[in-house]
């Protein structure tokens, strides 16, 4: 089963979920194996949703943009520390230190797609923080960066995953532009082909 998870205050109809979708059903790949759920939009829920997948669902691979490259980071550690299983994960234009963004005093938000209304505070940047704590070093990863990102400055994942396999495109946005060119290769990474 392969997880995708999208970023902050995104959903599971973001582009490039149905573009992963659209390929696997192309190639006959039943596509129930793609699994890309709404997170919650509090920290500690989705951290707390992916603890229960990870304890409930046989996941094989986890795929991951902006936050959701953070949370999956954090996935793949998890399931190597609870399981003592080596599953790989691909993270594109991922998010590093997100706890930087959060706020030190309460804001509300709404969230674009379900229009829920909640809080970011200092408890999302705790949980944020101590989910980075647990992350394994020797995770299998592959970062998928575009240096156009106009939200995220590429040169922190570069600088953050130096160790892992990797690939810079010079333009691009955080979008990441023409993302099935990469899908063959990341999938194939994650054992999903």
């Amino acid at each position: 089963m392969l997880l995708y998870l999208h970023g902050f205050e995104s959903s599971p109809q973001s582009l490039k979920i149905i573009q992963t979708q659209q390929y696997l059903a192309a190639r006959g790949v039943d596509e129930r194996i793609l699994v890309a759920p709404q997170q919650p939009v509090k920290m500690a829920a989705i951290r707390d949703y992916l603890d229960q997948v990870i304890a409930h669902q046989p996941l094989t691979a986890v795929m991951g943009s902006s936050l959701g490259g953070f949370w999956t980071h954090y996935v793949v550690s998890q399931i190597w520390r609870v399981q003592q299983q080596k599953v790989r994960g691909v993270l594109i234009n991922p998010a590093v230190r997100p706890y930087n963004w959060m706020p030190e005093e309460a804001i509300e938000r709404q969230h674009p797609y379900t229009q829920e209304i909640y809080h970011l505070d200092m408890s999302d940047r705790e949980v944020l923080m101590d989910a980075e704590r647990q992350f394994d070093e020797q995770a299998d990863l592959l970062v998928l960066l575009q240096a156009g990102d106009e939200r995220l400055d590429y040169r922190q994942a570069r600088d953050y995953y130096q160790n892992q396999r990797m690939i810079v495109e010079q333009s691009g946005d955080h979008s990441f532009v023409d993302f099935p060119r990469y899908l063959p290769a990341a999938l194939e990474f994650l054992n999903v082909l």
